[in-house]
């Protein structure tokens, strides 16, 4: 079950019904006292016919309101989602060869969200979800992309000093040069010590990176999380594997 760090409000449904003040303010023209001050001087059409009277309901998605010709539309309430996602769960909407998708995680009303930045099938950790285009945008896109770090066991032990190098300079694969941000052991040990455990930082965002990069030096990953993007820690947000938590979408307004 999914927590919510966000104010409930009671937004407008289509095919509910109500009064034109209110509607009004849920389509941005102010408060509703204000939007009553726009009603009674006649600037408010519903369905071509002026309209004056503060009593007037609206049957929404049925009648078209217009605000000195403009037409009024409620405002889209925007979600942006966290989820912990487990292994097993592909980041589809829909694939006719696997049923488990991470939104068979969320109740219906998040079933069209956009994923900013993927996991691939086998991969878990912190994803985050939205429907609002510059949200998804400043999250993914490699020219505003947040960091992104990830917790990585391999199947062998190699030296750090090695993967540092390697990482930090860029491995060439076919035609992209894939590059980590800084890269630390895992565990504790030195510079020069070899281990199986690392945590990347990504700033990059190709296909399958990590696992491209360790397979390239002769690694397989066997475990791979997510675990920040950007100053989104995965655990500050309390949720075990499966589980989802509402943020404020204003984080990410400018």
């Amino acid at each position: 079950m999914g927590k919510s760090d966000l104010k409930k409000e009671k937004k407008l449904q289509t095919d509910s019904e109500v009064r034109i003040n209110r509607y009004l303010a849920d389509c941005g023209f102010g408060s509703r006292r204000k939007t009553e001050e726009l009603i009674l001087s006649g600037f408010v059409t519903v369905n071509g016919e002026t309209v004056r009277e503060l009593s007037r309901k609206i049957q929404v998605g049925s009648d078209e309101v217009k605000v000195r010709g403009k037409v009024a539309i409620p405002e889209q309430e925007i979600y942006v989602i966290a989820l912990n996602k487990p292994k097993g769960y592909l980041c589809s909407h829909s694939d006719r060869f696997h049923e488990e998708t991470v939104f068979s995680l969320l109740p219906e009303k998040f079933a069209r969200l956009a994923i900013a930045g993927r996991l691939d099938l086998e991969s878990r950790g912190l994803l985050l979800l939205s429907n609002d285009g510059k949200i998804v945008q400043r999250l993914s896109h490699p020219t505003m992309a947040s960091e992104k770090e990830y917790l990585v066991r391999i199947d062998r032990k190699i030296s750090f000093s090695k993967i540092k190098q390697e990482f930090l300079q860029g491995i060439q694969e076919g035609e992209e040069t894939l590059r980590a941000e800084k890269v630390f052991l895992d565990l504790e040990g030195r510079e020069n010590s070899e281990s199986d455990r690392f945590r990347v930082i990504l700033q990059q965002g190709r296909k399958r990176q990590i696992r491209r990069m360790f397979s390239a030096l002769g690694a397989r990953v066997v475990d791979l999380q997510r675990v920040r993007i950007g100053n989104i820690l995965l655990i500050d947000l309390g949720i075990k594997e499966g589980e989802y938590v509402s943020l404020n979408p204003n984080r990410w307004r400018s």
